[in-house]
């Protein structure tokens, strides 16, 4: 009788073991994180694109380009002239020229030069004045129109403005391209956060179908009288504490499709399912070859073109010294009413051209020169700590990404013996030759054994991605395709 419902125990719970093994493959080719079957389903590179049309902070990144060009424009300016249209209005009242006795002012007349014979004295004198006395001066009321034309040409101070306006717009492309492969990096993980989250909500409900097939054995046994209520108990407890974790898991696989949603741009409870892809990449790398690409990333290319500007900005300052050819010009009318503006006469015109050379501006621009220089040297001395702050970074992550590696192959052989424990404490107590607490030791070992492997799995592919970032390539660039990373393998 006892053989006989042991094995009706047994048909039982082939059932729930094998829709436990199907659940622990995590195979569904479908991972939907946020919405319903309507969710819109997005693979890797679907979604870094999406991310790099319209992420945030990279919008933003790009948005200074613009700022870029307009100081690209401000330093054309200083070599081009300035053109202006004035139109001007002046009334004034002036008797100057009436109080000088040289115009024969002062209500003298003319006056004869010196020597002259009584005759001529007499004779230019009875002219008068040309000039009425000065309480006779009245205001004057004038209107003008003119084009006027200044050019200052410093050929040096142009070239030292334009180039470093091109080296910024150089090194804004740089920065550009350090953002994106930040933002691609970030939607990876957060990509395969997103699988990670599926895993262990998958891990639950296959504990869940474990606690409840044990609690279904041990109810059997209890009406057998192979176990104790105190037993019963504790598989029903067991289960109970099981089911709250799988909320939390749902709840975090919620939040990942928000967060990957906020880095593709878009709102965060928007619908998303993403496709089960997390392929890893374990070829061998060769340390030395690392080193050297670290030394190419963006962020570093853009310090250095930043060192390249302040040259050119000392040049440009230091052309406030030199001499530099000035160009003035203008033509109007002029009138006193507004009819009569551009009658034919009225017109005016003139022309200038003047050499400046600099002497003495109170050390203002020996000043700036020499803040420059001291922030050039400033700067080329932290770009050198950069460098190897990217090096000893490359270091971490390789060292890292190998003990990652080897703690994958470790879990996963764990997980394998874990498994395969559980399987025969189970049939052990199916036959009971086993307590019940050596089968939940089994299931926890084996739970824990799953969740270091999905943990392993997750960090192997976030390294690896980080490596390749620091590397100066885009994450999403496979190990194979940098030039001499992978070492050969000897055979």
């Amino acid at each position: 009788m006892l053989g006989a419902l042991l094995l009706v125990s047994g048909l039982l719970a082939t059932p729930a073991l094998a829709q436990t093994q199907n659940q622990d493959r995590a195979d569904d080719v479908v991972i939907r994180a946020r919405g319903g079957l309507d969710a819109p389903v997005m693979d890797l590179e679907s979604c870094v694109a999406q991310a790099l049309r319209t992420n945030d902070a990279l919008q933003a990144e790009r948005l200074r380009m613009e700022e870029l060009d307009g100081q690209m424009d401000q330093a054309l300016s200083t070599g081009l002239p300035t053109l202006d249209l004035v139109g001007n209005w002046r009334r004034s009242r002036n008797p100057a020229m009436a109080l000088d006795e040289t115009f024969a002012g002062g209500g003298g007349g003319l006056a004869p030069p010196a020597g002259s014979p009584d005759w001529f004295n007499q004779w230019i004198m009875g002219f008068g004045s040309f000039l009425p006395a000065v309480e006779d001066i009245p205001a004057q009321s004038y209107l003008s129109a003119s084009l006027n034309l200044n050019w200052k040409i410093n050929p040096m101070k142009t070239g030292g403005a334009v180039g470093a306006a091109r080296l910024g717009i150089q090194r804004q492309e740089l920065n550009e391209r350090a953002v994106e492969h930040a933002t691609t990096q970030q939607v990876m993980v957060a990509y395969w956060s997103i699988i990670r989250a599926a895993q262990q909500v998958e891990a639950v409900r296959a504990q869940l179908v474990n606690q409840t097939e044990l609690l279904d054995i041990i109810r059997l046994q209890y009406d057998l009288g192979l176990v104790t209520r105190l037993d019963t108990l504790q598989a029903a407890v067991a289960l109970a504490n099981t089911k709250p974790r799988l909320e939390v898991a749902q709840a975090e696989l919620r939040n990942a499709g928000a967060h990957l949603n906020t880095l593709m741009g878009v709102e965060p409870g928007n619908p998303l399912a993403v496709v089960n892809d997390s392929r890893l990449e374990l070829q061998p790398l060769r340390d030395d070859v690392a080193l050297t690409l670290a030394q190419q990333r963006p962020q570093l290319q853009a310090a250095e073109t930043f060192t390249d500007i302040l040259r050119r900005n000392r040049r440009a300052q230091k052309s406030e010294n030199m001499p530099y050819l000035s160009l003035a010009g203008s033509y109007g009318y002029i009138g006193k009413k507004f009819d009569s503006v551009f009658d034919d006469g009225h017109d005016n015109w003139s022309v200038a051209a003047s050499v400046t050379v600099p002497l003495f501006d109170g050390m203002l621009n020996r000043g700036l020169v020499a803040q420059t220089e001291a922030q050039i040297r400033r700067t080329e001395t932290e770009l050198q700590g950069q460098r190897r702050q990217a090096q000893v970074e490359v270091l971490d992550l390789l060292a890292n990404l190998r003990l990652a590696r080897g703690l994958l192959d470790a879990v996963t052989l764990n997980l394998e013996n874990a498994e395969e424990v559980l399987e025969e404490s189970l049939l052990m107590l199916e036959l009971g030759k086993t307590r019940y607490l050596d089968v939940l030791v089994a299931e926890a070992n084996r739970t824990e054994a799953r969740s270091n492997v999905i943990a392993a799995h997750h960090e192997v592919l976030t390294l690896t991605a980080g490596l390749k970032r620091a590397l100066g390539y885009s994450p999403l660039t496979q190990l194979q395709d940098i030039p001499n990373l992978v070492a050969e393998v000897s055979r």
